[in-house]
């Protein structure tokens, strides 16, 4: 058997019989390839017998021989003509022959498994960024650049390639661009969807439905498509298409649409799963997770006019692990908002897969997982609660309870997490609640996954499981970019980006080569050097070769036209269901701080025993006058009146307050980030807020009512109704609308809290303000101190519990004149309207917490 010569993309490897060869674009490959199309471990090159062969190492896109797919391998036995990628992909040559004259070796391959070294293509390395555009206006392709600035040489990273037709991008992104239709369609006008190499569909005659359940002619095996997603009826040359109620929606070019038309070379995305028309046919793709992202020119100022972000330009290779540092004040937040479209930059595109991120957000937002820097799951749960409940709100309401859970386990398994499965989130490391943050996001299968500071205040060896965890997931086809202060795992890193203060980019490139670069010893003297002079960090890596060779021409062509977006993502579920899910979730939570509801139990217990020592015999009972005087001898001397029923009540409607207070006004602030994450993910706010109102209303009620017996069984009850059918029933409601309209005020306050440091002084103020505004303390005798008053719940609790404890009668000595508060005056209207003003101070509550939470953007 001769010697093997293979050449691809300027790379030549010559194998001895025995000798193999690994071709792709990862860095541990024998012969790396910079191709949008080539997967990370592609193909191999072996002798095999008499004959070399090359195999397929189940890449994406195929390896592909005279036309055909290769299904396992393939001899060469001369003249093939080979292709990774697709059938036009990237050409590998093979020959039988020496390295021809000049040929400079790139690549040998050991037989004892050394790894050799490997000298770039120049082709790949010489190329700018792809020049600023404005709004509306074509951008040129990029153009060489020979300047090299720098001695420094390295490898270059896989970007998009500068498409070669047509001079516009096509809606359909970058997925579908190669495609020339070689692919014969499916003959049978069915289909089940599988992996990202298109498949072909000839147009059917009849309506065809699209959807997870295998009674569709188009079947998606994505859990994020509803069972009967999408209707497609063709019309000529197109599709009228129509939305089935999906839970995640159907996007035609990036747009939510409820009724739209497909035509030749759009994009109709439904989940994972993308389609378009190619050449009278329905050609469709699975978002494996191997696509482009690509950063162009991006800057954010703000209004002042200071800078953020300057200027940065980068891409990320599919399936890949990126660590973003810099100091403090760097711009590294910025970034990561601006990156996952969460404050968009002022300048700028975000592409993925050639699609602009902006205006097709409501589509790929479900394929970016974001992991902030606080936990985002309640501690109270354990990790399998946490995830089944995610799980209920992210994936579709008709996916059976099976695969929903099916699909938890797996998570959990993929990080390692089964054997705290059932562990309080409370009780796990750092690096074990960071872990199961990660797995909420990996239960949509996202392609990007962004983590801002998953390291912070881990110990090292944590720190190295969590990155080492990151490097596992890139590996399994996700691209990971991590937020990071620490550089001690920078070493399992495919790339480093250095911000540099002010949002400059002073570095991006291999982590072993950052270092050298800086002619530093350590990364202590990189942060002082980027940190001293910023501008020129910039400036020196403009002119730079690693600027050359590592960031690459992100897009050549300009992004399709900007689509009507919604501010506010689209909900997976129904609001009903989406409240069904939280108010579960959210009784589980309680119920797991058994201190917390000891607490909360004990609270009207504690409350009734301070009702107990209020002096006197009489209780909430009405005292007559006259039957005092009677029982004392006609003696009006000895007659004492005594405010025993007044200062009951106060203790009942101040107790109310402070229970729905205590309840809620840490509730949203503690919950931020969760909600915030949620939230970006189809989260109703309405749903949220519901949710805490149904579920600490309920254990209000609980509440009161124990209050409420005790205080009668103690003090026994006023002596009759005023509204309702007896005493006991209606000292019960005027204390449970009291408690109601404090719960709303408690989440009305914790939506404005930054923190949870400024929640105490608040809730001091508002009790102290609801206890002198009462009525209770002192009379409030001027329309001013009313009006003061009616903003305060306490103020209209305690009006209804004078009349129903008829504390007027109680109070009033004949021919003694005394001014009363009109509420304070037994009167069914009164009691009414005082019950009305307590439903309005709950509604105008509510409404603010829901309003403040839904424009809430961050933190």
């Amino acid at each position: 058997m001769q010697e093997l010569t293979v050449q691809v993309d300027g790379h030549v490897v010559r194998l001895q019989p025995g000798e193999s060869a690994t071709i792709g674009r990862g860095r541990d490959c024998d012969i790396t390839i910079v191709d949008v199309d080539v997967s990370r471990r592609h193909a191999q090159v072996s002798a095999q017998g008499e004959w070399w062969q090359v195999r397929d190492l189940d890449s994406s896109n195929g390896t592909w021989v005279d036309g055909q797919r290769v299904r396992g391998y393939r001899d060469l036995r001369g003249g093939e003509d080979v292709r990774l990628g697709g059938p036009r992909g990237t050409r590998v040559e093979f020959s039988r022959s020496s390295t021809p004259a000049g040929e400079t070796v790139a690549r040998s391959v050991d037989p004892n498994g050394a790894r050799p070294s490997q000298a770039p293509s120049e082709a790949t390395l010489i190329s700018v960024p792809m020049p600023r555009r404005s709004s509306g206006a074509s951008s040129a392709a990029p153009t060489p650049d020979a300047t090299t600035g720098s001695s420094l040489k390295t490898g270059p990273i896989r970007l998009p390639r500068p498409p070669q037709a047509p001079a516009e991008r096509r809606a359909s992104g970058d997925v579908f661009q190669g495609w020339t239709g070689q692919l014969e369609p499916e003959p049978t006008g069915r289909m089940t969807v599988r992996g990202a190499v298109p498949q072909a569909m000839a147009l059917p005659s009849g309506t065809i439905t699209i959807g997870r359940g295998t009674e569709n002619e188009i079947v998606v095996r994505d859990l994020l498509a509803s069972r009967r997603h999408a209707r497609l009826v063709p019309q000529g040359g197109s599709f009228a298409v129509e939305d089935l109620g999906s839970s995640n929606g159907t996007y035609i070019n990036g747009a939510r649409i409820t009724r739209g038309t497909l035509r030749e070379d759009d994009l109709l995305a439904v989940g994972h799963t993308r389609f378009t028309l190619k050449n009278g046919r329905l050609v469709a793709s699975e978002d494996e997770g191997d696509v482009t992202f690509v950063a162009n020119h991006l800057s954010f100022s703000l209004p002042d006019g200071k800078k953020l972000l300057d200027d940065v330009s980068f891409g990320l290779e599919g399936s890949s692990l990126v660590a973003v540092i810099g100091p403090s004040g760097a711009g590294k937040s910025t970034l990561l908002k601006a990156l996952i479209g969460a404050q968009k930059a002022t300048e700028g595109e975000v592409y993925y897969d050639g699609r602009d991120l902006y205006d097709n957000y409501e589509d790929l937002r479900h394929r970016i997982g974001v992991v902030p820097q606080d936990d985002v799951v309640h501690p109270e749960l354990t990790v399998r609660q946490a995830l089944r409940y995610a799980a209920e709100l992210r994936f579709p309401a008709d996916l059976d309870r099976e695969s929903r859970e099916a699909r938890v386990e797996e998570v959990i398994d993929e990080l390692g997490l089964t054997e705290h499965a059932t562990t309080q989130v409370s009780r796990l490391s750092g690096g074990q609640r960071k872990r199961t943050s990660v797995a909420l996001e990996l239960l949509t299968r996202p392609s990007l996954l962004f983590l801002d500071e998953p390291t912070s205040g881990l110990d090292p060896g944590l720190d190295k499981r969590v990155m080492l965890t990151l490097r596992g997931l890139a590996d399994g086809g996700r691209t990971v970019v991590v937020i990071t202060h620490n550089v001690a795992s920078l070493s399992v890193c495919d790339r480093v980006l250095m911000l540099a203060p002010g949002g400059r980019v002073a570095y991006f490139g291999p982590p072993d080569e950052m270092l050298p670069y800086f002619s530093a010893s350590d990364h202590a003297d990189v942060f002082n050097t980027v940190t001293d002079d910023p501008q020129r960090s910039q400036d020196v890596f403009r002119s730079s070769a690693m600027m050359d060779s590592q960031v690459s021409a992100p897009l050549s062509a300009p992004r399709p036209s900007a689509s009507s977006q919604r501010d506010v993502p689209p909900r997976q579920q129904s609001i009903f269901r989406q409240l069904s899910t939280l108010i579960r979730r959210q009784f589980r939570v309680i119920a797991a701080d058994r201190g917390f509801v000891a607490f909360m139990l004990l609270l009207p217990i504690a409350l009734a025993g301070l009702a107990m020592l209020v002096p006197g015999t009489h209780g909430l009972k009405t005292v007559f006058f006259e039957q005092e005087l009677i029982a004392n001898g006609g003696d009006p001397g000895k007659v004492t009146l005594r405010a025993e029923g007044t200062q009951i009540m106060t203790l009942i409607v101040m107790g109310s307050v402070f229970m729905g207070l205590a309840a809620t006004i840490r509730e949203l602030v503690a919950e931020r980030p969760i909600f915030l994450r949620e939230k970006a993910v189809g989260l109703s706010p309405f749903a949220y807020i519901g949710s805490k109102v149904v579920t600490y209303g309920l254990l209000l009620a609980v509440q009161c009512a124990i209050l409420v017996l005790l205080v009668i069984a103690g003090k026994g009850a006023p002596t009759a109704p005023v509204a309702l059918a007896n005493t006991t029933l209606e000292t019960f409601v005027l204390a449970f609308l009291t408690g109601l309209a404090a719960v709303a005020i408690g989440l009305a306050l914790s939506s404005f809290a930054k923190t949870n440091e400024q929640v105490m002084p608040m809730l001091v103020i508002v009790i102290m303000g609801a206890f002198v505004f009462s009525g209770g303390l002192f009379d409030l005798d001027s329309q001013l101190m009313r009006g003061l008053g009616s903003i305060f719940p306490s103020r209209w609790g305690l009006a209804m519990g004078a009349q129903t404890a008829d504390v007027k009668t109680s109070m009033t000595i004949p021919g003694r004149s005394r001014s009363w508060d009109p509420f304070w005056v037994r009167d069914t209207d009164h009691w009414l309207i005082a019950a009305a003003a307590l439903i309005a101070i709950f509604v105008v509550g509510t409404t603010i917490a829901w309003w403040s939470s839904r424009r809430r953007k961050s933190m």
